[in-house]
């Protein structure tokens, strides 16, 4: 078994983990949640699916990142992860989450293995409910970005996700200045129900690679 596949075999292992959920994000909770109520009515939400893509490069796994369009819109300009809003002809939420990501930055579905579902996150401004899923392809993706919904692609090395420490900033959003906890990496930062998906994401695999 060559390095990359002992990582690969080492990441499915550690994906099959107990879910930490909420514990986890509430971690990367901005403050102008906390006091929020999260309750809902699962039969009057919006239902959305995103996609964390690990894909193998440089005898690691890197994560897909997307900066969606500046479109003036409550998330423009944001860092998260592929996906959207559930379409009537979607068989599943899995399939969402696929059919989301292809359309947004090309990868094809079929081409795309899922690996489990992550904890659900209900979004109180938006009356959300996202459903997080991990998928792997074992190849460079090959990208092809609709720039009317995706203004750039960044990709993150998973350890460096995993090893990935809060830090706190003052953000701007719906006309008052918060302060929110956010990730910084390399070439992005990442905050709100993003980094509260990822945080899960991260407490998973931090007991096989912390």
């Amino acid at each position: 078994m060559s390095y990359v596949e002992n990582i690969k075999d080492k990441l499915l292992k550690a994906l099959q983990n107990k879910l930490p959920g909420h514990s986890s994000h509430i971690k990367m909770m901005p403050e102008s949640r906390l006091n929020m109520s999260y309750d809902f009515d699962i039969n009057n939400v919006k239902k959305s699916a995103v996609l964390l893509l690990l894909f193998p490069e440089n005898k690691t796994y890197k994560l897909i990142f997307i900066k969606r369009a500046e479109d003036n819109g409550s998330h423009s300009g944001q860092i998260a992860f592929p996906g959207g809003k559930v379409e009537i002809s979607d068989k599943d939420l899995e399939y969402t989450a696929l059919r989301e990501t292809e359309e947004e930055i090309g990868i094809k579905k079929e081409n795309v293995r899922i690996i489990r579902g992550l904890t659900p996150l209900f979004i109180p401004v938006s009356k959300f409910l996202v459903y997080p899923f991990v998928g792997i392809i074992d190849y460079f993706p090959k990208l092809c970005i609709n720039k009317k919904e995706v203004q750039d692609v960044y990709f993150a090395d998973f350890k460096i996700v995993v090893s990935a420490e809060k830090t706190e900033k003052y953000v701007s959003t719906r006309n008052e200045k918060i302060t929110a906890p956010f990730y910084v990496f390399k070439e992005f930062e990442i905050w709100g129900a993003s980094a509260m998906i990822l945080s899960e994401f991260a407490d998973l695999l931090k007991k096989d690679f912390n």
